[in-house]
């Protein structure tokens, strides 16, 4: 019954605060100035005013969708900006487009953009990663994490994890941020790292291991549900164990990203009207740069605002069928520790 009930109002709240006509409404409230696409740079007209100079952005998944916005978002801005992705070509062609979109800001340096490959599945290669970013910078000031996939069948990768878990939650939330914690405080009070979750965790708790990593009734959309929701959970867990660094997960909404066209094909239609890449990204674009001040660390963000983390009860009410005990959040966090062998 829990699960029927928060699955049914995930949807309908959905309709209602994530589809473009959500995010159109919601700007309406913005305190600070919004832009109307990525690649506006310093002084530029319809500037948002952010400068991102001197600092160190690392984003992962950034080739595509909600990365490459983030990402060009944080070269137009000047910042010193790691791409983190798989494929090399894709990368390439990314970091080529973006580029040329901000060639005319005499502000951008073009070797202040690099590429760095990683399948953030492995656990071997985000160590390697991890090594390479220390290799090239002393500190970071941002990490954003949304590198994922959606996949319909159970996948595994080369150490025996479930690709979605592993990808999103194990290797390319927990294992890269834990790593990359002296760098981040090395960048001082206004670092942060933000896990680009989703609505998706909303009709689900973060469920036993055996479910969480693929191995109990696997199912392609819950379990990338338990991966979000367990990115809201470490966010949650780490604003306490390593409180000088700003910890956020958002969601984009709906948006009209390849990934969303690979993952539901004909069925995205029951989502539109979708936003596009930017209106999804902005928000986030936002926590990447915002003063520490403004942000409520630990919080689940849509749209630049701390959002509820529970639909399952009656009419909309928090209820208690997605909520974790203590008890499993820190089950979850030993055995994540154990399979990433940290």
């Amino acid at each position: 019954m829990g699960s029927a009930i928060s699955t049914t109002q995930f949807y309908l709240y959905g309709r209602k605060h994530f589809r473009q006509p959500g995010y159109l409404e919601n700007v309406k409230h913005y305190k600070d100035p919004v832009q109307e696409c990525a690649n506006i740079g310093l002084n530029q007209a319809g500037s948002d005013g952010v400068c991102l100079q001197d600092k160190v952005v690392v984003i992962t998944g950034s080739n595509s969708g909600i990365g490459k916005e983030l990402a060009t978002y944080a070269a137009a801005k000047g910042a010193k900006l790691f791409m983190v992705c798989r494929s090399e070509k894709r990368a390439l062609e990314a970091r080529t487009e973006i580029l040329e979109s901000i060639k005319s800001d005499p502000n951008v340096d073009a070797n202040n953009v690099q590429v760095l490959l990683c399948d953030l599945g492995e656990t071997k290669e985000v160590r390697r990663l991890v090594k390479e970013i220390q290799g090239k910078t002393p500190k970071v000031d941002v990490l954003v994490c949304n590198a994922g996939v959606l996949l319909n069948d159970r996948q595994e990768t080369s150490d025996g994890n479930e690709v979605t878990f592993a990808t999103h939650l194990l290797c390319g939330s927990y294992m890269l941020s834990t790593l990359l914690i002296p760098q981040l405080e090395a960048a001082g009070e206004e670092a942060r790292v933000v896990f680009v979750s989703s609505g998706g965790m909303y009709p689900n708790p973060f469920p036993n291991w055996e479910k969480a990593v693929g191995k109990q009734g696997y199912e392609g959309n819950a379990q990338y549900s338990y991966a979000k929701r367990g990115q809201v959970l470490l966010a949650e867990t780490y604003v306490k164990k390593y409180p000088s660094i700003s910890w956020l997960s958002a969601h984009p909404g709906w948006t009209a990203t390849p990934a969303v066209d690979l993952a539901y094909g004909s069925q995205a239609k029951y989502l539109e009207p979708m936003r596009t890449p930017w209106q999804g990204a902005e928000g986030i674009a936002w926590l990447m740069s915002a003063p520490k001040a403004q942000l409520e660390s630990g919080a689940f963000y849509l749209d630049r605002s701390p959002q509820r983390k529970h639909l399952s009860g009656p009419f909309f009410t928090e209820g208690s069928y997605t909520k974790n005990s203590q008890a499993e959040i820190d089950e979850m966090m030993i055995r994540l520790k154990e399979t990433a062998g940290l």
